[in-house]
């Protein structure tokens, strides 16, 4: 006669597959963020028609650490464009940028070669703030040409972001124009949603290793388990372990950041904590 499984059994089965389930969510919800990770996102593209000069804009790099965004420029037009054709230039012109530890403009002659234009621009942000942290700048760009008094005049410009980023942050860019043809980029960077679950997943693995470690200790000091010396060096990897796991978290945030006050000194303490009740539990156990 056959008979039901044990509640104990059933309650580990059901444990077991909440867990994969839980696992697999997880994955999947990593996987998916990286995935739709590093896009720009723009207010909107606007036309190139007669004398108005798009500014493509290429994100290449951003360092956190120095609040640099670096990124080309290459001003371009449709077909019926008369200062470029994104090749060479129909008469000349230049591109003014600012933000970038000073004004920049970069000119270009009469039936000369286009070339990106590399510049760095100084973003507003703090790394400290870690994986929140989030970078804005204001920067003006804008095409402008030399009339025949001298005097600099902008022509009609839009920016037209590309639609790829720089994998692991969000980057939207948005237009302000200011008037007299002058025109204003926002942007603004932020980590992805892939890279910030990176670091919850790390910063919660983090914190259920000193959890453990206590655990253990307690039971031992309790009397509940024996005292097993070996686990000393268990505990003691754990602990040198912290640093390295912390020293991966993606974007390399300082030493000093919000993540050091909040949870990687507690979980420090935490694992000194049990490695002090073990050893009064291996003291109380006496000579062997």
């Amino acid at each position: 006669m056959s008979s039901s499984p044990a509640p104990s059994r059933r309650r580990t089965v059901l444990w077991s597959v909440v867990s994969v389930v839980i696992f697999a969510a997880l994955y999947a919800t990593v996987v998916g963020l990286y995935a739709g990770s590093g896009d720009v996102v723009t207010s909107g593209e606007g036309e190139t028609t007669g004398d108005t000069v798009a500014l493509a804009l290429t994100p290449e790099k951003m360092d956190a650490t120095t609040n640099r965004f670096s990124m080309s420029v290459v001003p371009t037009q449709g077909d019926d464009g008369t200062v470029t054709n994104g090749l060479v230039a129909l008469r000349s012109f230049g591109v003014l940028i600012s933000a970038v530890a000073g004004s920049k403009a970069t000119p270009f002659e009469d039936g000369g070669v286009i070339a990106p234009i590399e510049t760095s621009l100084v973003m507003d942000g703090e790394i400290e703030n870690w994986p929140f942290d989030r970078y804005t700048v204001r920067t003006v760009m804008t095409a402008i040409e030399e009339e025949a008094d001298g005097e600099s005049v902008p022509l009609p410009t839009t920016v037209q972001p590309a639609k790829r980023g720089i994998p692991g942050w969000d980057i939207a860019v948005a237009e302000t124009p200011l008037g007299g043809g002058i025109l204003a980029v926002d942007i603004t960077v932020t980590r992805s949603g892939s890279t910030i679950a990176f670091g919850i997943v790390l910063l919660t693995l983090m914190v259920i290793i000193p959890i453990l470690v206590v655990t253990v200790a307690v039971i031992v000091l309790r009397g509940k388990r024996k005292v097993e010396v070996t686990a000393l060096g268990w505990m003691g990897a754990m602990l040198f372990a912290t640093i390295p796991l912390r020293n991966f978290l993606p974007g390399s945030p300082p030493i000093g950041s919000w993540i050091d006050y909040l949870i990687v000194l507690w979980v420090l303490a935490a694992l000194v904590a049990g490695l002090v009740l073990f050893v009064v539990a291996w003291v109380r156990r006496g000579p062997a």
